[in-house]
């Protein structure tokens, strides 16, 4: 049997071969090494485009432990598995999530479009290294990877910054207070079918708290720094978001000095920030996708 957190599989097909000297396998290819296991698991690829891919993420798991000073938690959890599906080639996504595999629990990020600079790929690879069942933690600790190592046009930034987005949420009406965003995707405009699947239920919500989630990890990483961030964060596990435990203040006065925070930080960004309060009026649901092909058009 198999437990997930996003989805199911389908089964794969293994054929072994040698490239180099590293393992590769697969209905594409696999790599391994002493973190990670990556796949292709979706048809054929040629074997300069997979190297490239196993570059990027090993580059960026390299990046995202130097940056959050940590161990990929391998003796906890074994190798982290990361698998890239191509079978969709207008998707542009990652999740995270649990798996059982050859009678371990192990830890899976699946991949979908983007080429060489998968969406969110750096902030899945942080949820891997620092699995919480908090949402609102995950994410907060996932954008700040995503932010300095991952693809720009990735959710939620979608080609600006989540301080802009927050400012713009809150001139359009569509702000959410941070206490209202709760631990899961029910909280998050999402909502889980068959008992495996989280599917968006209100896109324009699941914007909302993924920027604000992101702005505000950045705020409390810049302000109080990371080993309170990562103290925060297994401090959770065991007693449900402990603000005033770990920095001293309660959420709504960290949430004020936030948004104070932000403002101070967006008084040279008007012009950005009118052109999404723009675009969340016309339509809060596709205002991400509008702002990523702005910034394609440039």
């Amino acid at each position: 049997m198999i437990s997930f957190v996003c989805f199911s599989l389908s089964s794969l097909l293994v054929v072994e071969c040698v490239f180099g000297a590293n393992n590769w396998a697969g209905t594409g290819a696999t790599f391994e090494n002493e973190r990670l296991v990556i796949r292709h698991i979706t048809g054929d690829i040629p074997s300069e485009k997979f190297e490239k891919l196993v570059s990027k993420v090993d580059l960026t798991l390299t990046k995202i432990l130097r940056f959050w000073s940590n161990e990929p938690r391998i003796r906890q959890f074994g190798k982290i598995v990361v698998e890239f599906d191509s079978s969709d080639s207008k998707s542009n996504y990652s999740f995270f999530f649990f798996r059982r595999e050859n009678g371990q629990r192990v830890r899976v990020v699946r991949v979908s479009g983007g080429d060489e600079h998968p969406h969110h790929l750096a902030h899945k690879l942080t949820s891997a290294v620092f699995p919480n069942p908090d949402k609102l933690i995950r994410n907060m600790m996932g954008e700040a990877s995503e932010i300095r190592f991952g693809n720009p046009l990735s959710f939620p930034m979608c080609g600006f910054d989540n301080d802009c987005w927050v400012i713009a949420l809150s001139q359009a009406g569509f702000y959410t207070p941070l206490a209202k965003i709760g631990p899961d995707h029910s909280d998050w405009g999402m909502e889980i079918q068959n008992n495996v699947v989280p599917k968006v239920k209100d896109r324009a919500r699941q914007h909302a708290c993924y920027a604000e989630a992101g702005s505000f990890g950045e705020f409390l990483i810049t302000t109080y720094g990371i080993e309170k961030m990562k103290r925060f964060n297994l401090q959770s596990i065991n007693k449900p978001r402990p603000w005033k435990d770990v920095f001293g203040i309660d959420l709504e006065q960290l949430e004020a000095n936030w948004l104070e925070a932000v403002r101070l930080k967006s008084r040279e960004k008007e012009q950005k920030i009118s052109i999404l309060v723009k675009l969340l009026k016309d339509n809060p649901s596709t205002a991400c996708f509008s702002a990523q092909e702005l910034i394609k058009e440039k």
